[in-house]
């Protein structure tokens, strides 16, 4: 026994955006999984003692052109990537949330590491990590659809019966 049923274009549109919704928020833990580990690394630049309260502890710096050095994991643990809903288009974007909201209460601290200053050179984190994932973001995404759209049908067939 087989059955049919029509698909109005809202049923695909929908069944679409859910599919781009779902592959944005695995290239969201994909992109926050890579910030992470780029801001986990230890520097390879100059040495210097300094710490919480003059205590003298031994740090390194990172070198110009590599992600800035663990030192609190301030920086590390502010990284969030969130979903933002863009008014009257029906889709949903990344933005990178906790870098605005949280190191050292100075949103301005991601942007002079990532492009760096006229005293300091840029350490890039950011941008290397939206590379990474912008490699096989279409894929994942198209995955999802095709997911959706697979759901979609078998919801139907399911009622149909």
């Amino acid at each position: 026994m087989s059955a049919s049923h029509n698909f109005s274009a809202a049923d695909i549109m929908a069944a679409n955006i859910e599919g781009i919704e779902r592959g944005l928020k695995i290239i969201m833990v994909e992109l926050q999984y890579n910030l992470r580990e780029k801001l986990s690394q230890m520097g390879t630049g100059a040495g210097y003692f300094g710490g919480a309260k003059k205590l003298g502890f031994f740090r390194t710096r990172s070198a110009p052109g590599e992600p800035p050095a663990v030192d609190t994991g301030t920086l590390r643990q502010s990284t969030q990537v969130k979903p933002q809903y863009v008014a009257g288009t029906g889709m949903t974007s990344l933005v990178l949330a906790g870098l605005v909201a949280g190191v050292n209460k100075d949103a301005r601290v991601p942007r002079w590491l990532e492009y760096g200053t006229k005293r300091m050179k840029a350490r890039p984190f950011i941008a290397p990590s939206l590379e990474v994932v912008r490699k096989d973001a279409a894929k994942n995404i198209g995955e999802q659809m095709q997911r959706s759209i697979k759901r979609m049908k078998r919801r139907a067939m399911k009622a149909a019966q």
